[in-house]
């Protein structure tokens, strides 16, 4: 097994402005993460100025591993929002981009809406193997890719060279996903990982005074701290001998960013190696 390699998702230090970035960048990489992921609007952000995005990485010596985006459900406008901003990833040597389908009206979707979303999804690998960029299809709670069939169909009618899986722990979970199941099933298309715990036992409650523009969920924890199998999980990444990035992610920390990282790489370190 190769070294482990870790990695954090930094929008919930903020999303507004580079500081909010430099901050969590000095945040975890004092903790001893190697490589980041960030959302979309990042991208924007450093529009027209790469230069800065990576002086602002080589300072602090945290690489960025993806970027997360999230589909809107109209095609045209999906499919070149996305490419648009395939040159920033390429230029700055990122290889991964995990991709959220459009949200749902709080039911399965129907097949004409699964349709649609994996139709996207494939012109978006198609454009993104052009950078030398795979997109990781990330399952979550309240979208068209939710619940197990919606998985499997979106892995089953997609063709591996193009599109990867990035499964997330506690989204899985969220839908009603065995997760370790779901990390043996497609285990050979995991390309990235999201690694969340989850409290059962409490609703999926959003945080409605957010300003992210996008669901910040009240019940996620920090890894250890809920009631996910992360040592089966972990055991699955073992036995493809996974070399991808371990991402820790948490929407909303109850203490401070820093801290729910910090929590969240003494668990990966002690349980993971």
């Amino acid at each position: 097994m190769k070294k482990p390699k870790y990695a954090y998702a930094i929008w919930p230090w903020g999303l507004e402005s580079k500081d909010q970035m430099v901050q969590a960048l000095r945040d975890i990489k004092e903790i001893g993460y190697e490589a980041f992921e960030s959302v979309e609007s990042a991208v924007d952000l450093f529009e027209g100025n790469v230069d800065e995005f990576r002086s602002i990485v080589d300072e602090y010596g945290v690489r960025p591993a993806s970027f997360y985006f999230w589909l809107r459900g109209e095609e045209t406008e999906d499919v070149n929002r996305i490419k648009r901003k395939m040159t920033f990833l390429s230029e700055n040597n990122v290889h991964q981009m995990s991709v959220q389908a459009p949200k749902s009206a709080g039911r399965p979707a129907t097949p004409a809406e699964l349709r649609r979303t994996l139709r996207i999804i494939k012109r978006i690998g198609t454009i993104a193997n052009e950078y030398d960029v795979v997109p990781c299809v990330h399952p979550h709670h309240g979208t068209l890719v939710m619940y197990e069939n919606e998985v499997e169909f979106v892995m089953e009618n997609t063709d591996p060279e193009y599109v990867s899986f990035g499964p997330d722990t506690a989204h899985l979970a969220a839908g009603g996903c065995d997760a370790v199941e779901m990390f043996d099933r497609h285990k050979d298309r995991i390309a990235f990982t999201h690694l969340k715990d989850l409290k059962m036992e409490s609703p999926m409650e959003t945080d409605r005074t957010s300003d992210k523009g996008f669901d910040v969920y009240e019940n996620f924890r920090e890894l250890g701290e809920g009631d996910l199998d992360f040592d089966s999980i972990f055991r699955v990444l073992k036995s493809i001998n996974y070399d991808g990035y371990l991402t820790a992610e948490l929407d909303k920390s109850r203490f401070t960013n820093k801290e729910s990282a910090l929590m969240n790489m003494r668990y990966l370190r002690a349980h993971f190696g």
